[in-house]
């Protein structure tokens, strides 16, 4: 019997001078084919098919399946008589249907595939014709596939812009804003392992403590109160006022008893103490985020750099020093905006910014022309069929 066809006998397209000698092959065998019925619409490999499958599945043959057997035979002989009525399958074919078919119905199965064989001869042409229809096709795809990529890639770099600063540039800048935060986050945990009493009337004396970018206005709120709580009552204030805020917030999650027991002088306040602590203990346990970040406008930068100046013991931190030359470089803008370019885009970003990737651009043009072109001068495989 002769072999299926299998994708190592597919012959080889490599460039688009074979494959349009390879289309005018296949049109001119096409239409070689298209003179003998049932070759180009399938409808002799059908006959094929569904004869070498009953002989498949009905190998094993016993007397109760000799009813469906018998049936599906008969369906392929009534299958043939519509395709030759239909002008599908040509007078020499459909004896030799015939002929496997008897076989069949006799159980000699060795002589139905002998029959098969002739068929198998018969479909050598048209199975070469489609495994060089299927090794054309899957060229032109690739074909197609190449200028899609091309343009896809070339829509992609066309969207990188040129950033207006080095990455350089916007490295250092984030090198300033770190530094900034480190300086901040030692001096607050400074402050927080004060006594509760002097760290409240510093921040309540702060010229902007809100603009120092980490307290929200209810921890503000709460850090005044708490403060003229000390004021009003010095018995609160003598008692509790020479601990740390950093201590003192963790008691918020103290029982009654042991409050009672280790603040005694406190009892009177304890519920409203252990709410304000409460909703201080995120900031004080250095929850809150950073004060400074580089995608903040302008504006606020401004703000949180004259308030940490300001900020006890903060006043001659040298980080601010650093971003201070940088809001008077008024390079911050077009930083922010390299700094959103260079994380979006990553390498890409950075050769625009160098030139590399308008060379890269026009490359990238020359391959889609030369891919468009190479696809425009191969026929469509549909119209090598019909």
């Amino acid at each position: 019997m002769v072999a299926r066809r299998t994708e190592d006998s597919l012959p080889e397209v490599t460039t688009s001078e074979e494959a349009r000698t390879l289309a005018a092959d296949i049109k001119a065998r096409a239409s070689r084919l298209r003179t003998v019925p049932g070759m180009l619409d399938g409808a002799v490999e059908e006959m094929r098919a569904s004869i070498e499958r009953v002989l498949r599945d009905y190998d094993k043959m016993s007397h109760r399946r000799q009813g469906p057997f018998q049936r599906d035979l008969e369906a392929i002989a009534k299958r043939a008589e519509e395709l030759v009525d239909a002008g599908r399958l040509s007078p020499r074919h459909r004896r030799i249907v015939s002929t496997a078919l008897q076989h069949a119905r006799r159980v000699h199965f060795w002589n139905a595939r002998r029959a098969l064989t002739k068929l198998d001869r018969s479909l050598e042409p048209a199975r070469e014709w489609q495994g060089s229809l299927d090794a054309y096709r899957s060229f032109h795809r690739k074909a197609a596939l190449r200028a899609r990529d091309a343009e896809e890639s070339l829509t992609r770099l066309r969207a990188v812009p040129k950033p207006g600063v080095s990455p350089e540039d916007v490295a250092n800048a984030r090198a300033v804003i770190e530094a900034c935060n480190r300086a901040a986050d030692e001096k607050w945990a400074a402050l927080t392992h004060r006594p509760v009493a002097e760290a409240l009337k510093d921040l309540v004396g702060h010229p902007d403590v809100e603009g120092l970018g980490f307290l929200a206005v209810q921890e503000f709120s709460s850090l005044r109160e708490l403060h003229d709580l000390f004021e009003a009552n010095e018995a609160v204030r003598d008692g509790i006022g020479t601990k740390p805020l950093a201590d003192l917030v963790v008691t918020s999650e103290f029982s009654a008893a042991k409050w009672d027991r280790v603040y005694p002088q406190a009892t009177a306040e304890r519920r409203r103490l252990q709410d304000l602590f409460h909703q201080l203990r995120p900031v004080v346990g250095g929850r809150y985020g950073t004060a400074f970040e580089l995608t903040a406008p302008v504006s606020v930068l401004e703000r949180r750099l004259a308030a940490w100046r300001h900020f006890p013991g903060a006043e001659n931190a040298p980080a601010w020093a650093g971003l201070a030359d940088l809001r008077a470089s008024g390079k911050i803008p077009a930083i922010q905006e390299g700094a959103r370019i260079y994380e979006r885009h990553g390498d890409l970003a950075k050769r625009a910014f160098e030139g590399t990737l308008a060379d890269e651009i026009k490359e990238q043009e020359k391959e889609l022309a030369a891919a468009k072109k190479s696809v425009e001068k191969l026929p469509s495989p549909e119209s090598l069929v019909g």
